[in-house]
Protein backbone atom coordinates (compact mmCIF):
# COMPACT_ATOMS: atom_id res chain seq x y z
CA UNK A 1 0.00 0.00 0.00
CA UNK A 2 1.54 3.29 -0.75
CA UNK A 3 0.43 6.32 1.55
CA UNK A 4 1.86 9.44 -1.28
CA UNK A 5 0.44 12.45 -1.54
CA UNK A 6 -2.58 13.92 0.79
CA UNK A 7 -4.46 12.25 3.54
CA UNK A 8 -7.09 14.12 5.17
CA UNK A 9 -6.91 14.04 9.57
CA UNK A 10 -10.38 14.60 9.58
CA UNK A 11 -11.81 17.00 12.07
CA UNK A 12 -15.11 15.76 14.12
CA UNK A 13 -17.56 17.67 13.64
CA UNK A 14 -20.36 18.60 16.64
CA UNK A 15 -23.42 19.61 16.86
CA UNK A 16 -24.40 22.58 19.21
CA UNK A 17 -25.27 20.06 22.10
CA UNK A 18 -22.05 17.84 21.68
CA UNK A 19 -23.20 15.19 19.96
CA UNK A 20 -21.36 13.96 16.70
CA UNK A 21 -22.48 15.11 13.72
CA UNK A 22 -22.64 12.59 11.47
CA UNK A 23 -24.61 14.95 8.06
CA UNK A 24 -21.29 16.85 8.76
CA UNK A 25 -19.29 13.85 8.79
CA UNK A 26 -20.34 13.08 5.59
CA UNK A 27 -20.16 16.30 3.75
CA UNK A 28 -16.79 16.39 5.06
CA UNK A 29 -15.95 13.20 3.27
CA UNK A 30 -17.61 13.78 -0.07
CA UNK A 31 -15.70 16.82 0.35
CA UNK A 32 -12.64 15.97 0.70
CA UNK A 33 -13.12 12.71 -1.92
CA UNK A 34 -14.33 15.20 -4.66
CA UNK A 35 -11.21 17.04 -4.73
CA UNK A 36 -9.16 14.35 -4.90
CA UNK A 37 -6.93 13.44 -1.37
CA UNK A 38 -5.20 10.24 -0.99
CA UNK A 39 -6.50 9.13 2.39
CA UNK A 40 -8.75 10.28 5.54
CA UNK A 41 -7.60 9.69 9.01
CA UNK A 42 -10.75 9.92 11.61
CA UNK A 43 -9.98 10.03 15.04
CA UNK A 44 -7.27 11.92 14.68
CA UNK A 45 -4.92 14.77 17.16
CA UNK A 46 -7.60 17.43 14.61
CA UNK A 47 -10.36 15.63 15.05
CA UNK A 48 -10.19 15.81 18.84
CA UNK A 49 -10.19 11.74 19.91
CA UNK A 50 -8.99 12.17 23.34
CA UNK A 51 -12.37 13.93 23.86
CA UNK A 52 -14.13 11.12 22.10
CA UNK A 53 -15.64 8.02 24.35
CA UNK A 54 -14.81 4.82 22.61
CA UNK A 55 -18.01 3.40 21.45
CA UNK A 56 -17.98 6.94 19.83
CA UNK A 57 -14.09 5.98 18.61
CA UNK A 58 -15.19 3.36 17.02
CA UNK A 59 -18.73 4.91 15.37
CA UNK A 60 -16.73 7.80 14.06
CA UNK A 61 -14.55 5.20 12.07
CA UNK A 62 -17.40 3.00 11.40
CA UNK A 63 -19.49 5.57 9.40
CA UNK A 64 -16.11 7.22 7.94
CA UNK A 65 -16.04 3.88 6.00
CA UNK A 66 -19.33 3.90 5.04
CA UNK A 67 -19.88 6.99 4.22
CA UNK A 68 -16.63 7.08 1.54
CA UNK A 69 -17.58 3.77 0.05
CA UNK A 70 -13.94 3.01 0.01
CA UNK A 71 -13.01 5.38 -2.59
CA UNK A 72 -9.87 6.56 -0.79
CA UNK A 73 -7.54 5.30 1.64
CA UNK A 74 -9.22 4.63 5.61
CA UNK A 75 -6.34 5.03 8.26
CA UNK A 76 -8.22 5.28 11.99
CA UNK A 77 -6.20 6.36 14.55
CA UNK A 78 -5.56 4.00 17.05
CA UNK A 79 -3.13 5.99 19.43
CA UNK A 80 -4.63 5.25 23.87
CA UNK A 81 -2.24 5.06 26.50
CA UNK A 82 -2.48 1.11 26.37
CA UNK A 83 -0.90 -1.01 24.00
CA UNK A 84 -3.67 -3.40 24.24
CA UNK A 85 -6.61 -1.00 24.00
CA UNK A 86 -4.89 0.26 20.52
CA UNK A 87 -4.36 -3.25 19.78
CA UNK A 88 -8.40 -4.09 20.43
CA UNK A 89 -9.65 -0.53 18.70
CA UNK A 90 -7.09 -1.64 15.46
CA UNK A 91 -8.91 -5.19 15.54
CA UNK A 92 -12.43 -3.32 15.38
CA UNK A 93 -11.37 -1.11 12.97
CA UNK A 94 -10.18 -3.76 10.31
CA UNK A 95 -12.98 -5.69 10.84
CA UNK A 96 -15.06 -2.85 9.94
CA UNK A 97 -12.60 -2.60 6.71
CA UNK A 98 -10.16 0.54 7.61
CA UNK A 99 -6.87 0.27 5.02
CA UNK A 100 -4.54 0.40 7.61
CA UNK A 101 -3.89 2.01 10.63
CA UNK A 102 -2.34 5.29 12.77
CA UNK A 103 -0.39 5.33 15.95
CA UNK A 104 1.39 7.88 18.16
CA UNK A 105 3.28 6.98 21.24
CA UNK A 106 1.44 7.17 24.01
CA UNK A 107 0.86 10.89 25.44
CA UNK A 108 0.28 10.13 29.36
CA UNK A 109 3.36 7.87 29.78
CA UNK A 110 7.17 9.45 28.52
CA UNK A 111 8.25 5.79 27.49
CA UNK A 112 12.15 5.63 26.80
CA UNK A 113 13.47 4.50 23.45
CA UNK A 114 13.23 0.77 24.26
CA UNK A 115 9.96 0.86 25.60
CA UNK A 116 8.56 2.92 22.82
CA UNK A 117 10.24 0.06 20.43
CA UNK A 118 8.02 -2.50 22.55
CA UNK A 119 5.33 -0.80 22.45
CA UNK A 120 5.02 -0.23 18.44
CA UNK A 121 5.87 -3.69 18.13
CA UNK A 122 3.55 -5.37 19.98
CA UNK A 123 1.21 -3.79 17.79
CA UNK A 124 2.86 -4.18 14.81
CA UNK A 125 3.31 -8.38 15.72
CA UNK A 126 -0.63 -8.35 16.63
CA UNK A 127 -2.87 -6.53 14.08
CA UNK A 128 -2.25 -7.64 10.26
CA UNK A 129 -2.35 -4.36 8.38
CA UNK A 130 0.10 -1.65 7.42
CA UNK A 131 0.65 0.54 10.42
CA UNK A 132 1.68 4.39 10.29
CA UNK A 133 3.33 5.68 13.11
CA UNK A 134 2.90 9.45 14.27
CA UNK A 135 5.79 11.50 15.81
CA UNK A 136 3.58 14.52 17.56
CA UNK A 137 6.45 15.74 20.38
CA UNK A 138 3.90 18.38 21.07
CA UNK A 139 0.60 16.18 22.22
CA UNK A 140 2.87 13.38 23.37
CA UNK A 141 6.04 14.84 25.02
CA UNK A 142 8.04 11.90 23.21
CA UNK A 143 10.59 12.53 20.26
CA UNK A 144 10.16 9.00 18.69
CA UNK A 145 14.01 8.22 18.19
CA UNK A 146 15.07 8.19 14.55
CA UNK A 147 16.34 4.69 15.28
CA UNK A 148 13.23 3.45 16.81
CA UNK A 149 11.84 3.92 12.89
CA UNK A 150 15.26 1.72 11.36
CA UNK A 151 14.56 -0.75 13.99
CA UNK A 152 10.64 -0.87 13.03
CA UNK A 153 11.45 -0.73 9.00
CA UNK A 154 13.98 -3.65 9.41
CA UNK A 155 11.53 -5.73 11.43
CA UNK A 156 8.06 -5.34 10.30
CA UNK A 157 6.89 -5.24 7.06
CA UNK A 158 3.72 -3.96 7.99
CA UNK A 159 5.15 -0.95 9.49
CA UNK A 160 5.18 1.44 6.47
CA UNK A 161 5.58 5.06 6.96
CA UNK A 162 5.78 7.70 9.64
CA UNK A 163 3.72 10.84 9.95
CA UNK A 164 6.13 13.85 11.44
CA UNK A 165 4.63 16.72 12.98
CA UNK A 166 7.48 18.50 14.42
CA UNK A 167 9.74 21.59 13.00
CA UNK A 168 12.67 20.26 12.78
CA UNK A 169 14.16 20.17 9.47
CA UNK A 170 17.27 18.19 10.86
CA UNK A 171 15.43 15.26 12.17
CA UNK A 172 12.73 14.88 9.44
CA UNK A 173 16.14 15.10 7.26
CA UNK A 174 18.07 12.59 9.21
CA UNK A 175 14.42 10.54 9.37
CA UNK A 176 13.91 10.16 5.41
CA UNK A 177 17.67 9.28 4.67
CA UNK A 178 17.34 6.44 7.11
CA UNK A 179 14.02 4.56 6.44
CA UNK A 180 14.49 5.33 2.75
CA UNK A 181 18.18 4.00 2.88
CA UNK A 182 16.29 0.79 4.48
CA UNK A 183 13.18 0.69 2.42
CA UNK A 184 12.05 2.41 -0.65
CA UNK A 185 8.59 1.64 0.67
CA UNK A 186 8.45 3.02 3.71
CA UNK A 187 6.63 6.62 3.47
CA UNK A 188 7.59 9.65 5.32
CA UNK A 189 4.76 12.47 5.40
CA UNK A 190 4.76 15.94 7.34
CA UNK A 191 1.56 16.86 9.60
CA UNK A 192 2.33 20.67 9.08
CA UNK A 193 1.01 22.65 6.27
CA UNK A 194 4.10 24.65 6.38
CA UNK A 195 6.62 22.01 6.09
CA UNK A 196 4.71 20.24 3.15
CA UNK A 197 6.68 21.52 0.52
CA UNK A 198 10.58 21.50 2.31
CA UNK A 199 9.66 17.68 2.94
CA UNK A 200 9.26 16.75 -0.79
CA UNK A 201 12.28 18.47 -1.79
CA UNK A 202 13.68 16.26 1.00
CA UNK A 203 12.52 13.27 -0.57
CA UNK A 204 9.08 12.85 1.53
CA UNK A 205 6.13 11.91 0.07
CA UNK A 206 3.06 13.97 1.25
CA UNK A 207 1.24 15.54 4.04
CA UNK A 208 -1.46 15.02 6.93
CA UNK A 209 -2.18 18.36 7.40
CA UNK A 210 -5.24 19.30 9.37
CA UNK A 211 -5.78 22.57 7.02
CA UNK A 212 -6.58 20.10 4.03
CA UNK A 213 -9.99 19.78 5.85
CA UNK A 214 -10.53 23.23 4.20
CA UNK A 215 -8.29 23.36 1.68
CA UNK A 216 -7.91 20.09 -0.44
CA UNK A 217 -7.36 20.68 -3.08
CA UNK A 218 -4.82 23.27 -2.36
CA UNK A 219 -2.87 20.86 -0.77
CA UNK A 220 -3.73 18.30 -4.19
CA UNK A 221 -2.52 20.64 -6.72
CA UNK A 222 0.76 21.09 -4.87
CA UNK A 223 1.38 17.97 -4.66
CA UNK A 224 0.57 17.40 -8.17
CA UNK A 225 2.09 20.09 -9.55
CA UNK A 226 5.66 19.29 -7.61
CA UNK A 227 5.53 15.30 -9.09
CA UNK A 228 5.06 17.02 -12.48
CA UNK A 229 7.82 19.29 -11.95
CA UNK A 230 6.20 22.30 -12.48
CA UNK A 231 8.27 24.07 -9.59
CA UNK A 232 7.13 27.91 -11.10
CA UNK A 233 3.64 26.90 -10.05
CA UNK A 234 4.72 25.10 -6.92
CA UNK A 235 5.94 28.23 -5.53
CA UNK A 236 2.93 29.90 -6.55
CA UNK A 237 0.89 27.33 -4.44
CA UNK A 238 3.33 27.38 -1.53
CA UNK A 239 2.61 31.25 -1.29
CA UNK A 240 -1.24 30.03 -0.22
CA UNK A 241 -0.25 26.95 1.75
CA UNK A 242 2.16 29.19 3.79
CA UNK A 243 -0.79 31.95 4.04
CA UNK A 244 -3.50 29.54 5.19
CA UNK A 245 -0.88 27.85 7.63
CA UNK A 246 -1.30 31.36 9.73
CA UNK A 247 -4.58 29.91 10.66
CA UNK A 248 -2.87 28.27 13.35
CA UNK A 249 -0.99 30.96 14.78
CA UNK A 250 -4.68 32.99 15.59
CA UNK A 251 -6.83 30.06 16.94
CA UNK A 252 -7.07 29.08 20.40
CA UNK A 253 -6.12 25.35 19.46
CA UNK A 254 -6.28 23.93 16.01
CA UNK A 255 -9.08 21.71 16.13
CA UNK A 256 -10.79 24.67 16.65
CA UNK A 257 -9.32 26.92 14.27
CA UNK A 258 -9.64 24.58 11.63
CA UNK A 259 -13.39 24.07 12.32
CA UNK A 260 -13.74 27.72 12.27
CA UNK A 261 -12.73 27.70 9.18
CA UNK A 262 -14.48 25.21 7.63
CA UNK A 263 -17.88 27.40 8.91
CA UNK A 264 -16.51 30.62 7.19
CA UNK A 265 -15.69 29.08 3.55
CA UNK A 266 -19.81 28.37 3.85
CA UNK A 267 -19.92 24.27 4.73
CA UNK A 268 -22.66 23.12 6.88
CA UNK A 269 -19.83 22.15 9.57
CA UNK A 270 -20.22 24.47 13.05
CA UNK A 271 -17.23 25.50 14.81
CA UNK A 272 -18.53 23.81 17.84
CA UNK A 273 -15.57 22.02 19.83
CA UNK A 274 -15.55 19.86 23.27
CA UNK A 275 -14.27 20.97 26.17
CA UNK A 276 -11.87 22.05 27.12
CA UNK A 277 -11.11 23.53 23.93
CA UNK A 278 -12.32 26.49 23.16
CA UNK A 279 -14.85 27.98 20.35
CA UNK A 280 -13.20 30.81 18.33
CA UNK A 281 -14.33 33.84 19.05
CA UNK A 282 -15.80 36.55 16.16
CA UNK A 283 -12.32 38.37 16.55
CA UNK A 284 -10.39 35.23 15.99
CA UNK A 285 -13.17 34.14 13.19
CA UNK A 286 -12.95 37.65 11.64
CA UNK A 287 -9.08 37.71 11.39
CA UNK A 288 -9.25 33.58 10.02
CA UNK A 289 -12.08 35.00 7.18
CA UNK A 290 -9.39 37.49 6.44
CA UNK A 291 -7.16 35.26 5.26
CA UNK A 292 -9.25 32.70 3.96
CA UNK A 293 -10.42 35.91 1.65
CA UNK A 294 -6.24 36.57 1.22
CA UNK A 295 -5.50 33.43 -0.46
CA UNK A 296 -8.43 33.35 -2.22
CA UNK A 297 -7.57 36.62 -4.45
CA UNK A 298 -3.84 35.37 -5.09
Amino acid sequence: MEIKGIVVPMITPFKYNGDIDYDGLKWLIDYTINNDVNGLFPNSTTGEFVSLREEELINFVKKTIEFSNKKVLILPGITTNSTQLSIYLGKVYLDYGADGLIVMPPYFYKLRENELYMHFSKIAESLDAPIILYNNPITTGTVIPVSTYEKLAKEYSNVIGVKITYDSFDYIRKSIDAVKGLRKDFYVLTGMAQMFLPVLIMGGDGTVSGLANVFPKLHVELYREFVNGNYTKVLELNKKILKVSKIYDIGFSNSSATKAALELIGSPIKSYVRMPLREENSENKTKIKEIIDEVNKL
